[in-house]
């Protein structure tokens, strides 16, 4: 008996709780979606800090030593945090997952609606644009050669750790998704242009 009635309080109590995880994190969504740019993994809000530079001021020869920059989307008002690489002094994001006709929305989606963009790096931030640079070109392969030599972890370290769940993610994400099978690869890149 006293088992029973410990039971139906505990149930009677697990609206309760699941609510109140519910609102904490409805809560937290909504304090980072307002932050000055994103926290950790998670999308944040408009970059807001930071000195404001013209895209050209940066010396992104120098800045190729670092592995992040924070990038507003202009359009949607977040920010992410992504891996950049520099090539022939013109900076260069992507999204190695599967992108495009995916299952979920990810952040090239809304590039194709509004290509404005704020990067801030090394405390300074400027507004530019994204440019998608078509697979088979050569740009594409040129860059991509060059990314896949910056975050190749040969070094060890946390370059290694990071390439490695990263490949691992982006293969398994592929093969759910069908788009390994594909002839399109699912991956974008931008070249970060000044507007």
């Amino acid at each position: 008996m006293e088992e029973t009635s410990r039971k139906r309080s505990w149930l009677g109590r697990a609206p309760l709780v699941a609510g109140g995880l519910a609102a904490a994190f409805a809560l937290g969504a909504f304090a980072v979606s307002r932050a000055d740019g994103p926290v950790f993994v998670f999308a944040g809000g408009p970059l807001r800090s930071g000195e404001q530079v013209a895209l050209v001021d940066f010396d992104w020869e120098a800045l190729d030593a670092l592995y992040e920059l924070e990038l507003e989307i202009v359009g949607a008002e977040s920010t992410r945090t992504l891996w950049f690489s520099v090539h022939e002094g013109v900076p260069y994001v992507a999204c190695d997952l599967d992108c495009t006709d995916g299952l979920l929305t990810r952040w090239p989606q809304q590039i194709d609606r509004d290509d404005r963009v704020v990067v801030r790096i090394d405390g300074k931030r400027a507004a530019g644009r994204l440019v998608h640079v078509p697979h088979g070109s050569s740009e594409y392969a040129s860059v991509r050669a060059g990314r896949d030599e910056k975050y190749s972890g040969e070094g060890g370290g946390r370059a290694a750790a990071e390439t490695a769940a990263h490949g691992a993610v982006v293969e398994v994400g592929e093969l759910l998704t069908g788009r390994a099978r594909r002839a399109e690869p699912g991956d974008r890149l931008y070249r970060v242009d000044p507007r």
